[in-house]
């Protein structure tokens, strides 16, 4: 790692600057520009104050990440601040710019570069500049233009006497310390004509009298920017009166009612998150520090302090709490204790004491906070065999070499993307449940929205729409995972857009999010996609996945278990997890073409089994199994993620001996492909997946054997092979286009 002034250049707009309600976040616009292709940067920030210890969060910046996409020179993104607490603050941003390998710089990969700036705050409000003493002369100078009274000249005597060129950064810092000490009662008289705080609570006369019922009234602001409340419900509360008296309860939907004891009442009242027997929520930077708000003397009062965003938390995880068990009858048991960062954007599900812990970036971010109570509650029920992979992108998880836990090995990297999108479907799924739902941004929509305080969305995934941004399908995709989870659980369907079929008995396969978490996951401690296909097989078609394979050559099937078999094929095809058989076109002549409509690099299905039944569905009429690919007439053909295979001389009398002894006005079959994964051509974490079933496809056989010819739409021979006759897999271009959707394996006949 190299630290450099070039080619990275950072520009910050103090320009701007302002006074902003102390507790209000600003955005402070910085331009930065690499003169070498990059791919990503992130931005830490730390600050210093001589008067404080900081251990509390008295100032808040949100740590930055950005993705350079298209390689452009010049990226420009917001600085997020909060400022909750007066003083000086001198604040630091290392930079650190990433390069992939082939355009790396010198040969490194990281390039790091330092940005500075300061923050002046007092009497509610506070202003930044290029640092602590220019925040500092820009106060002073607003002040004297907003307000001609001479007392600015106390003020501005500042620099003359506590700024000396020869004074060390640190003591200047004890000295603006210091002098704010002594001055400060003279800038609060300056600037008692300035204009209120939007975000002073509303000031209720107190008359209470006594014998009467007195009701606080709380709520809790829906985002950072405190425009809008709601009302706080469940947290515990305790009043404290003059008298020694001590009211203790919980808010109903943000009320809590007592009796005054006394005459001229006043009090102190504490609101503790805490959900009596299911959960807290605790600092992170000092796990014993259960998260509080106290206010006096107040009817009515909105949550506008340092705590403020810790309260969107505790009324997400109440409101998960409540849905978990009244539509999935299942509760917390474990360690209950949900941890908030004011200082660090990551939020994760911590399994080795089994606590959720929400970052800056999420605390009003509901969809990422129901995605990492999702992860607790798969544990906690034993669904998922929870699998911490630390870094993801919603790449091909296989192809990701970031992540050398996965990269290149297909059993992590399948077992990452299922958690992961396990967890984005089960949030999301969660939350169409909630009693916020259109009252807090994002929530009770079909969108999983991971969006950073600074405005910009990290993931946005419509998990209704079948084609993601990048394109990526597969058993190594968290997002396509995710959306197929949703597929099988959405009442609201659309259609398939890439497995196309035209079967005329598909039906949507839609279970309920209660049917899905206990019928298919609670108890099963699944590892991947593959694992949860084998459970969904056996409750929805009804039999084990292997039910094939033990019937016998003419024994009778189930009609309606096929049916199911091919209804479920379809939207793991979709996904590109599954196989299809397209048979709305025409495909190559001679030979059984299907597809597994995957990205990246992750080794396919690589052995099949081929099932041929009646035209009622009643019947097996035959079977090909254990057919690997490679090279030879006897195996499967693979070109991408798109195979082929040319059945043999003893597939087509096997073939044709069931046709001939069936009804002679009845020549059609139907066929059917099980798809297996072997893995023995993963790099590492060799693991078998599926069978994958296909959907069901029908062809006709010729009513004559003396010759069969296949004919293009003009009538042309295109091939004759008397002796070893072959099932062409393509259209009848011959018939109308219905007739070609009904009729798809089909061989033409002419008598010679």
């Amino acid at each position: 790692m190299s630290t450099i002034n070039t080619p990275i250049s950072v520009r910050l707009n103090t320009q701007d600057s302002e006074f902003v309600p102390t507790g209000k976040s600003v955005l402070i616009p910085l331009e930065i520009e690499i003169l070498e292709n990059w791919c990503e940067v992130t931005i830490d920030f730390s600050f210093y104050s001589s008067n404080k210890n900081l251990v509390s969060p008295t100032i808040e910046i949100t740590p930055i990440v950005l993705k350079n996409l298209q390689y452009q020179p010049i990226t420009e993104t917001m600085i997020n601040m909060v400022v909750y607490e007066e003083g000086f603050y001198d604040v630091e941003a290392k930079i650190t710019a990433t390069f992939s390998e082939e355009e790396s710089v010198s040969n490194e990969n990281k390039l790091v570069t330092t940005l500075s700036f300061g923050v002046f705050s007092t009497q509610d409000k506070y202003i930044y500049a290029h640092s602590s003493q220019t925040a500092f002369n820009k106060y002073t100078a607003i002040e004297a233009t907003n307000d001609p009274v001479n007392e600015n000249n106390n003020l501005t005597k500042l620099e003359k006497t506590q700024f000396t060129k020869n004074t060390a950064p640190q003591e200047q810092m004890e000295d603006i310390s210091h002098y704010q000490s002594e001055n400060i009662q003279k800038i609060k008289n300056f600037t008692n004509n300035f204009t209120t705080s939007m975000f002073s609570q509303p000031q209720s006369r107190l008359a209470l009298r006594k014998g009467q019922n007195a009701t606080l009234k709380v709520q809790w602001p829906i985002d950072n920017r405190y425009n809008s409340f709601l009302p706080l419900d469940q947290a515990t509360i305790e009043v404290n009166g003059c008298d020694g008296s001590l009211f203790k309860g919980v808010l109903n939907n943000g009320q809590f009612t007592f009796t005054v004891p006394q005459d001229n009442f006043t009090f102190n009242a504490t609101i503790f998150a805490e959900n009596t027997n299911k959960f807290g929520i605790f600092s992170e930077q000092n796990p014993n520090y259960l998260i509080k708000t106290t206010f006096s003397n107040q009817l009515e009062y909105n949550i506008t302090d340092s705590t403020a965003p810790c309260w969107s938390v505790f009324q997400a995880i109440t409101d998960l709490v409540d849905i978990t068990k009244r539509v999935l009858n299942f509760e917390r048991q474990n360690n209950r204790k949900i941890y908030v960062n004011s200082r660090n954007s990551n939020s994760f599900y911590n399994l080795k004491d089994e606590s959720i812990h929400i970052g800056n970036n999420d605390f009003y971010d509901w969809d990422v906070i129901a995605h990492e109570f999702g992860h607790a509650i798969a544990h906690e029920s034993n669904s998922v065999n929870y699998f911490t992979g630390a870094f993801y992108n919603g790449v091909n998880q296989y192809d990701y070499s970031y992540n050398n836990t996965t990269y290149r090995n297909k059993s992590t990297s399948l077992a990452l993307a299922f958690n992961e999108g396990y967890g984005i479907w089960i949030g999301v799924r969660l939350l169409k449940e909630s009693n916020y739902a259109n009252k807090m941004p994002f929530v009770g929509d079909d969108i999983y929205t991971d969006k950073a305080q600074n405005g910009c969305y990290q993931l946005d995934i419509d998990l209704r729409d079948h084609k993601t941004l990048c394109n990526i399908y597969g058993e190594d995709a968290q997002e396509a995972i995710a959306k197929l989870l949703w597929q099988l659980g959405d009442k609201d369907k659309r259609s398939n857009i890439r497995a196309l079929c035209s079967y005329p008995g598909t039906e949507v396969v839609s279970y309920s999010l209660e049917k899905i978490f206990n019928n298919v996951f609670r108890g099963k401690k699944l590892n991947n996609i593959s694992d949860f296909y084998i459970r969904m097989f056996a409750n929805y078609v009804g039999v084990e996945i292997d039910y094939m394979k033990s019937v016998a050559l003419g024994s009778r099937v189930n009609k309606t278990i096929l049916e199911k078999i091919h209804n479920l094929a379809m939207p793991f095809a979709e996904f590109g997890v599954g196989v299809v058989i397209d048979d709305t076109k025409t495909q190559g002549i001679n030979q059984l073409v299907w597809s597994q409509l995957k990205t990246g690099s992750l080794p396919g299905h690589d052995q099949f089994d081929i099932y041929f039944f009646s035209s009622d569905l009643s019947t097996l009429a035959y079977k090909i199994q254990d057919r690997h690919v490679g090279n030879g007439n006897e195996m499967v053909q693979q070109d991408g993620t798109t195979y082929s295979y040319a059945l043999q001389k003893k597939d087509i009398t096997e073939l044709l001996a069931f046709s001939s002894r069936q009804p002679h006005q009845d020549k059609t079959l139907y066929v059917l492909i099980a798809a297996t994964a072997t893995g023995k051509t993963a790099c590492y974490g060799e693991l078998l997946t599926g069978p994958y079933f296909s959907n069901l496809v029908k062809f006709k056989f010729p009513e004559s054997r003396k010759t069969v010819i296949a004919v293009d739409s003009s009538g042309s021979n295109i091939a004759t092979d008397p002796n070893n006759l072959r099932i062409v897999v393509a259209h009848n271009l011959l018939k109308t286009q219905a007739d070609r959707n009904n009729d798809i394996f089909n061989g033409i006949i002419k008598n010679e």
